[in-house]
């Protein structure tokens, strides 16, 4: 965690109209610089800088945050990795880490040297030892270049209960070891190695630091494959094998590749397509697609054909769609896997088939006809039914809108009605599996908006807010989160360039506060605009509570509470009398 001193002093000595006209010609307007957007075509310009809040925003498009936001997009790096980069451009030196939990940020840093000791112990098995000529030669069978070995440190785990145990203890306590997931200790004392005699795939996390391993029999025994714990370090569900060695190729082709297994990932990068990562053939988790968000939204699945068809896992790609990601899919021939497809036709052809990758759509809308007669009406029911329920996760309007037209023509059933089963899909309940915030898009309240832009103006308005507001006031799930934030941060004013940094993994929160910024620019009366939206919100606020009160009135009198009756028709006329007082403020 870089200490937000440091994150203000790189942002005072990074002017945000001299960092964006070195990518893009800005032309002034107003107080502010205007230019066609970076991040979507268009004619007329949209995109915005404003050089008094060190903030841009697109109104077309709707990007929008600070010169790291800028950074992150356009060079398509994570937060830290814009830090770095604009510290070093301004010339501020960013600090070693100290973690707030030293001895535990000891046991991690011990552990990851075990892991790293490890990786090379199996990697200079393989590449010198005698006993892995059946390993090489494995690797060799399977085409794998001594280049690509080394890329990925491909390894080798002797055929011995203790080889690595004998080689790290003199460095590592047994303690440290076991935690690691390296060693397994003996009911009789002892300990003895989790890989023995197997090809090791050393699974790096995305600075390139070593966390686990996954490793492969030579031989007809089972486990097949076998994997590291769960450590301190490493959890299977927020890492994806390969990520390291492709975060350049992804954010240059701006798009990213996800495949099952080690070996499939290998032979891809071999053969030149290296924008590729591995689900370690599991289903794939909100922390992985997340982890793809930060660095593209463009993906393509390209699993085993017979995996890709199971509709579990198009369940599961669904995610991408709630996270407001492109997904495409390819179905490669029956019978292959990305390895043996490149083997039977080359890289060429994989590029082609990339290329035509389907969209979610059309492979899902493929797979239900094979199931389903659309010829008839039940099967048209039966299809549609399966396809609303996937536009009902999509955030993007304009492709949501799209899908509808599509599926309309193909089945030869109105718009009409899959608009109206779509609301109705939307409406439900929100599952536990995915809480309301992850919920599509919808349209910010102006008034909330607006207040949130003048909290982030200066201290009169964020003084004012807190006296006559509280962040359940927002009815918007992203403004009442960036609004409590605001509200409890205790450190006074903050402006809105420096407070996107407490949302730097979180570009949706950039874009609300630059886009609320943006908008607050242009009001003339600012204190006027502040106490209309005031009485608005708190209005709506209270048109909610009476809302409440009300359902729950009728519950208690259909269950014949009398006391709770009574209660609640208090509290329902002591809110009427406050609406009236806002009511007889707004008309003087």
């Amino acid at each position: 965690m870089i200490p937000e001193a440091v994150l203000n002093q790189i942002q005072e000595r990074t002017d945000i109209v001299e960092l964006i006209s070195g990518y893009l010609p800005l032309r002034k307007a107003g107080r502010s610089f205007k230019a066609p957007c970076p991040f979507h075509p268009e004619k007329t310009p949209s995109f915005f800088v404003n050089p008094d809040k060190q903030i841009f925003h697109c109104f077309g498009c709707g990007a929008g945050g600070n010169v790291f936001s800028f950074v992150m997009k356009q060079e398509k790096k994570d937060f830290l990795e814009a830090v770095e980069m604009l510290a070093e451009r301004a010339g501020v030196e960013i600090p070693a880490w100290r973690a707030s939990n030293p001895a535990a940020d000891e046991r991690a840093a011990l552990l990851m040297k075990a892991a790293e000791r490890a990786a090379d112990f199996f990697h200079r098995q393989l590449t010198e030892s005698t006993e892995a000529s059946k390993a090489r030669e494995y690797f060799k069978k399977r085409g794998i270049a001594g280049t690509t070995a080394a890329r990925f440190k491909l390894g080798y785990a002797p055929d011995s209960w203790d080889a690595l145990y004998r080689g790290l203890k003199a460095d590592f306590s047994e303690s440290v070891l076991e935690r690691s997931g390296l060693v397994i200790s003996k009911k009789e004392g002892g300990f003895y190695d989790r890989f023995r005699n197997r090809v090791i795939f050393p699974i790096l996390d995305i600075k390139g630091s070593c966390l686990a391993f996954g490793g492969r029999v030579l031989d007809d025994s089972l486990p097949k494959y076998l994997n590291s714990p769960e450590t301190e370090l490493y959890s299977k569900g927020r890492h994806l094998y390969g990520f390291f060695q492709a975060k350049t190729s992804v954010r240059e082709q701006d798009a990213v590749v996800v495949v099952e297994g080690y070996m499939d990932l290998i032979t891809c990068h071999q053969a030149g397509v290296e924008n590729v990562v591995a689900s370690l053939g599991t289903a794939l988790t909100p922390d992985q697609v997340r982890l793809i968000k930060r660095h593209t939204k463009n993906v393509i699945i390209l699993y085993d054909s017979d995996t890709a068809g199971e509709m579990a896992t198009l369940r599961g790609l669904e995610l991408f769609l709630e996270e407001g990601l492109e997904v495409k899919i390819v179905r490669l021939l029956k019978g292959h896997d990305p390895d043996s497809f490149l083997k039977a036709f080359g890289a060429g052809r994989l590029k082609e088939e990339l290329k035509n990758a389907q969209t979610l759509f059309e492979y899902k809308l493929g797979i239900l006809k094979a199931r389903w007669d659309a010829r008839t009406l039940e099967g048209k029911v039966k299809i549609a039914n399966e396809m609303v329920g996937l536009f009902a996760k999509v955030q993007n309007e304009i492709l949501r809108a799209a899908w509808t037209q599509a599926l309309s023509e193909e089945l030869g059933l109105s718009e009409e009605a899959l608009l109206a089963e779509i609301r109705r899909s939307d409406a439900k309940p929100q599952s536990a599996a995915r809480p309301a915030e992850n919920a599509p898009k919808t349209e910010l309240p102006a008034a909330e908006k607006l207040l949130l832009g003048l909290m982030l103006e200066e201290d009169f308005f964020l003084e004012k807010a807190r006296l006559s507001l509280v962040a359940d006031d927002f009815q918007h799930v992203k403004l009442r989160e960036i609004a409590r934030r605001i509200l409890e941060n205790e450190g006074g004013f903050v402006s809105a360039a420096q407070f996107i940094n407490v949302f730097s993994e979180d570009a949706e929160a950039a874009r609300v506060i630059s886009m609320a910024c943006a908008e607050i620019a242009a009001a003339v009366d600012k204190p006027k605009t502040f106490d209309d939206c005031l009485r608005w919100v708190k209005r709506s606020q209270s048109a909610r509570e009476r809302e409440g009160l009300q359902v729950q009135i009728l519950a208690a009198q259909q269950a014949g509470d009398k006391n709770r009756i009574s209660r609640l028709l208090y509290d329902l006329h002591q809110l009427n009398k406050g609406m009236k007082e806002i009511y007889e403020k707004e008309k003087k």
